[in-house]
Parts: C-alpha cells; sequence; structure tokens
C-alpha cells in the first residue's frame, strides 16, 4: 500500500515537473532549430500563422495611432495608410525567417539577409540576458533587452500540453 502511493507521488511530480518546465524545453527546441536552420523543427515549436498575424496587428495599430493626427486633413490620407498597411504585412512576412527571428532573440533589429548569405556561421546568443517569466498556466514570457535599452517579449502559449511562440510584443511607445 505504501509503495502504491510513493510511486503515484512520484509520477505526480515528473508530470508537475515535466508542465514547469515545457516552456523552456520549447525555447530550447526554437534555439536548436534556427541554429540547424531546420524549418521542420521551428515550424513544430512556432505558430507562424497566429505569430505574423499578431505582429501585423500590432504594427499597423502604432502606424495608423502615428498617421492618424498626420493625414487628418489629408484627402489621400486613408489611400496612404491603405498602402502602408499592406507595406507592414509584407514586411512582417519577409522578417519572420529564422534568420530574422534570431536576430530578435539577439535583441538587435531583423534584417532581410538570410543566414545563407553569411560567409562563415556566427555564434548566436540568443535569448542572451533575458527574463523568464510565467504570466498565467497558459501563457510565458521571454523579456529579451534591444541595442537601444527596451525589451523585446515572446510570448509562449500553451494548446493542450503544447507550447509554442506565438507572439513577439514589440517596444513601440504607448499612451
Amino acid at each position: 500500500m505504501k509503495k502504491s502511493y510513493w510511486i503515484i507521488a512520484l509520477l505526480l511530480a515528473v508530470v508537475i515537473g515535466y508542465v514547469a518546465a515545457s516552456p523552456l524545453i520549447t525555447i530550447s527546441q526554437i534555439k536548436s532549430g534556427i541554429e540547424d536552420q531546420d524549418s521542420e523543427q521551428l515550424s513544430e515549436n512556432i505558430d507562424f500563422p497566429v505569430l505574423r498575424q499578431n505582429l501585423k496587428e500590432q504594427l499597423n495599430a502604432h502606424l495608423v495611432k502615428e498617421a492618424t493626427s498626420d493625414l487628418e486633413n489629408n484627402p489621400f490620407g486613408a489611400l496612404a495608410l491603405g498602402f502602408a498597411s499592406k507595406l507592414v504585412d509584407g514586411m512582417v512576412d519577409s522578417f519572420i525567417t529564422p534568420s530574422g527571428l534570431a536576430n530578435l532573440m539577439e535583441g538587435k533589429k531583423p534584417t532581410n539577409k538570410s543566414s545563407s548569405d553569411l560567409t562563415e556561421p556566427e555564434e548566436r546568443k540568443l535569448f542572451k540576458d533575458g527574463r523568464y517569466s510565467y504570466d498565467s498556466t497558459s501563457r510565458f514570457s521571454v523579456w529579451v533587452p534591444t541595442d537601444n535599452g527596451e525589451e523585446l517579449r515572446f510570448v509562449i502559449r500553451r494548446k493542450g500540453i503544447e507550447w509554442k511562440l506565438s507572439n513577439i510584443v514589440l517596444p513601440v511607445e504607448r499612451g
């Protein structure tokens, strides 16, 4: 009887340990996928459609906020915002690549240069100096300092027992 309690307690501890470590395992797999340029591993750990959509919405909202006051008396303001929105969509699609994500994870600005353009591989320090925190039972964040002293926030969400990178909160001015 006592043996069965110990087995149940041990199994419960293993399950709790796995649940607690799952976001960190996902981060490790993302790092490995970027370093190895393994798109299959990245697609298993990053929800690319949701990530791209979240970034597009953030940038478009920031663009509209900034442009509203500048273009309110301009008859072509709505047209300009439409073009700018398409530009943001294309920009996000071109920057959310393994190389672009690696730059963001290092706190650098993304570039559209692919890693195959590099003549020799460089040592990447992904999530260097990052702060890790559980926001809730289904959301985990990594805060990475940027070159200009602000912080990028990488949001990893749980769906069932699986964790995936689903958002990057950019340090745009609020208020």
